[in-house]
């Protein structure tokens, strides 16, 4: 998709207040994606990213297993809200028709809609044992937030994920009013760009649906500005994902993997 073709749909919009003032405020539209022609998710998105956040959502769905498995995008804009028109290949196309869900849209939850306890709670195959990165390569990751996070500078109340090199570099950022949508974003973006091994960072409190997200990517290691919750903490180490927090002006707490 051509980004030029959708000033309209801004990733912010300048709003005013009742007093006069202006503020810039996040864009959020409903993205409703379509694959083969059959309906699947309508999300709340920031419009901007959108062909890597269809491929970081359909790959850590598990209906596709690479970017290859995409044919095509089209994208359609009707009022305020975007249809993407998502062509799968076949050998995609029929396993997904197979265990079909239904999502319903929301922003904040990664889960909504699935049908049943075995959905939510997804067995997936463990990750290879990766060692966890050096204290001293984390310390200096918060400095260089700012600069990779402008639409957040803008507007505020946008979530972000980063892609972080192994000098401790980051290399590419997503942000999105939705917290799953910013890590789907930086996954899609990774699945083409195809980069060396690196750590991913998340802005965002850490549950379960941002750990099978790591694991259905085959990413080893999370580190998250937010706290995890519990369940979070259980199934990084059922997975063996590396599962760090960084807390503001304090050392790094490491919850994941347990053999460390």
């Amino acid at each position: 998709m051509d980004e030029a073709n959708w000033e309209e749909l801004a990733p912010s919009q300048s709003v005013r207040t009742l007093s006069g003032t202006h503020y810039r405020l996040a864009t959020e539209v409903p993205l409703a994606i379509t694959l083969n022609g059959v309906n699947h998710a309508v999300m709340m998105v920031s419009p901007y990213q959108l062909e890597a956040f269809i491929i970081g959502f359909l790959l850590t769905e598990g209906i596709i297993e690479h970017h290859r498995d995409i044919h095509d995008f089209d994208f359609i804009r009707q009022d305020n809200a975007i249809i993407a028109d998502v062509t799968l290949a076949n050998r995609r196309h029929q396993p997904w028709l197979a265990q079909k869900r239904n999502l319903a849209g929301r922003t904040g939850c990664g889960i909504c809609g699935i049908e049943s306890l075995a959905a939510a709670l997804p067995m997936l195959s463990p990750l290879p044992s990766s060692p966890l990165p050096d204290t001293q390569l984390l310390l200096g990751l918060r400095e260089q937030l700012p600069k990779w996070q402008r639409l957040n500078q803008q507007c505020g109340a946008l979530h972000a994920a980063f892609f972080i090199d192994s000098a401790g570099q980051i290399q590419h950022a997503s942000e999105d009013v939705g917290r799953h949508n910013a890590l789907d974003k930086l996954l899609g973006w990774q699945q083409k760009a195809q980069p060396h091994p690196g750590l991913i960072l998340v802005t965002s409190r850490c549950s379960i649906e941002l750990i099978f997200k790591m694991v259905r990517s085959n990413n080893p290691t999370l580190l998250t500005l937010s706290a995890p919750t519990q369940l979070a903490v259980e199934q990084a180490r059922r997975y063996r994902l590396n599962l760090i927090h960084l807390p503001y002006q304090q050392p790094p707490r490491v919850y994941a993997p347990l053999d460390q």
